[in-house]
């Protein structure tokens, strides 16, 4: 899901069981997010091996269907239970608060620190400019509030409020070579 909550078309990624200890199985992302969770063993409905991926004497690859659905949303994991093993479930909206604050904001709060740390850059766009930034990579900023609510921030000016935005830094290996302008 994005930051808003909303639902992204779904993807397969590869996860690796990292271990099956007393009833608990702990499955560690490989693909995009480096993210684990953790299931009791009565969340899993069967493990099916997958031959056409699988290399002799290396890593099994395969098919696990679980009695629950898994949601990601920026660095967390959710489950939600299914009623039939591997069925689509579809995720819980997720109010998003706004909070009204300054442009100094982002620095007293301590979140353009946090998020810079995690290569992401801060820019507060005007309400109109957001659709067309959002196409070009640019994200709001969601951040839970200290009850735990997902919350955006907003700046009240005329002619338009700004709303604050971000993106990631670009991969400067892969500007390596490459003419700037």
């Amino acid at each position: 899901m994005d930051p808003r909550g909303r639902e992204l078309p779904s993807r397969h990624e590869d996860w690796i069981i990292e271990s099956v200890e007393d009833g608990n199985l702990v499955l560690r992302g490989l693909d995009i997010l480096p993210l684990t969770t953790s299931l009791r063993n009565d969340g899993v409905h069967k493990f099916t091996h997958n031959p056409s991926r699988t290399v002799q004497g290396g890593t099994q690859y395969g098919f696990l269907s679980l009695y629950l659905q898994m949601f990601i949303q920026q660095d967390k994991i959710t489950l939600r239970p299914c009623s039939r093993p591997g069925e689509r479930v579809a995720p819980l909206s997720v109010p998003i608060a706004e909070m009204m604050v300054d442009l100094k904001y982002p620095v007293a709060s301590g979140i353009q620190e946090k998020l810079e740390i995690a290569g992401w850059r801060l820019y507060f766009a005007g309400e109109s400019q957001v659709p067309g930034l959002e196409l070009q990579g640019w994200e709001l900023v969601v951040e839970n509030d200290r009850h735990g609510m997902p919350t955006s921030f907003r700046v009240k000016t005329r002619p338009e409020d700004l709303v604050l935005l971000k993106t990631r830094y670009p991969d400067l290996h892969k500007l390596a070579g490459h003419q700037i302008r």
